[in-house]
């Protein structure tokens, strides 16, 4: 009995392996199981990234102006100051207060000298003008035969010598003011200089150097205190040769991130008019906003965007080479796979720019495709 049933299921499984036309299968007769997403628009954009370095637009290394010993320093490391209202330092002003008191003196001086000239110019005018009065009455005494040719002489030459005392007095009026304006511009350069001895912050940020301390001493252009501004910030890098001239003052864009914190847009603000001959570099810079993680000094990561613009968007590993060029495949609506040449334009953030070839919403395989040739039968999951 057992032998009997033997033959039955051995024609019937050689049946069963038969395709519809007769002929043995095969692995490309079944279904490949692929997944598929639909094209879509995207921006896309061309761009690199670089490591720069944020600097203040603002900061200063504040120095003594005047010579003496610190008597305080009001500020320590890290402390925010206001720009014209908070008190860096303080240089001992007792040696320019001293030039301030003789200045003074000496421009009190000078007024009473000027007030000395006014009486004299007021004395020889009028002893000018007397002198003129008698030389003309002589004159006429003269021509009239009742005075002599010498007392007119007289007369003519206290006249002359009264014109050239009054001239004299003139100028030493003219002389006397000017000592004034010297005296009193003197006096205005030792007071301002009295008002040096206190020292205010030049900008608002924070102290980021103390380079003093009390008692030691000090002169114009000695670094006392450095002070950054943190507003606002440069962000400086460089960028290679190739790019120069790609990058447009106030219309390329950047994204800065500085520590690990959120990128801040901006443009670039200027570049470099020229490119490093050795280096083939030239540097770049954007103005952005400090922060807590965007700091003066801090490292950061430029990412400059070359170009911008929308297209059709689909994953970049659905993009193959084939023989006939490049290739996406499509799940066709009788369960086959369609081999579809496509132009590819820029690629980013793993998604690629397909410029021609396909169009939004067109079911993209994105899985299973590596298997995949024209018309390969797909089962969809």
């Amino acid at each position: 009995m057992k032998l009997s049933i033997l033959p039955i299921f051995l024609i019937l499984l050689a049946g069963c392996s038969k395709t519809d036309d007769g002929k043995e299968p095969t692995l490309a007769d079944e279904p490949l199981p692929v997944r598929t997403l639909a094209a879509t628009n995207a921006v896309f954009e061309r761009a690199t990234t670089v490591q720069g370095t944020l600097e203040s637009v603002d900061s200063a290394v504040v120095s003594a102006r005047i010579p003496g010993p610190l008597l305080r320093v009001c500020v320590d490391l890290g402390d925010a100051v206001k720009a014209g209202e908070t008190v860096l330092f303080e240089v001992d002003p007792a040696t320019v207060s001293n030039q301030v008191v003789i200045a003074r003196e000496a421009a009190a001086t000078a007024r009473a000298q000027v007030a000395v000239a006014e009486a004299n110019v007021a004395k020889a005018g009028a002893v000018a003008r007397k002198a003129v009065r008698d030389a003309e009455r002589f004159a006429r005494l003269h021509a009239e035969g009742r005075v002599s040719d010498n007392e007119r002489e007289r007369a003519d030459t206290a006249r002359e010598t009264a014109e050239a005392d009054a001239a004299v007095a003139e100028a030493s009026l003219l002389l006397a003011r000017q000592q004034v304006s010297q005296a009193e511009a003197q006096l205005s350069i030792a007071e301002r200089q009295l008002s040096d001895a206190t020292l205010l912050a030049p900008c608002d940020g924070v102290v980021s150097a103390r380079l003093k301390e009390p008692g030691e001493m000090v002169g114009p252009g000695t670094p006392v205190v450095k002070v950054n501004g943190t507003a606002e910030l440069k962000a400086l890098a460089f960028l290679p040769a190739r790019h120069f001239a790609e990058i447009v003052p106030g219309e390329t864009a950047v994204e800065v991130r500085a520590n690990g914190g959120e990128a801040v847009k901006a443009v670039v603000a200027a570049k470099s008019p020229a490119i490093d001959e050795r280096l083939r570099v030239f540097e770049i810079k954007a103005l952005v906003a400090g922060s807590a993680s965007a700091a003066p000094g801090a490292m950061a990561d430029f990412r400059v965007v070359f170009e911008r613009r929308e297209g059709v968007s689909v994953p970049q590993e659905a993009v193959l080479a084939r023989a006939a060029g490049t290739v996406v495949f499509l799940a066709g609506p009788d369960g086959v796979a369609k081999e579809t040449p496509v132009t590819v334009g820029l690629r980013d953030g793993g998604r690629a720019e397909i410029l021609s070839g396909l169009r939004p919403g067109d079911p993209v395989i994105v899985q299973g495709q590596t298997q995949l040739y024209d018309n390969r039968r797909i089962s969809v999951r």
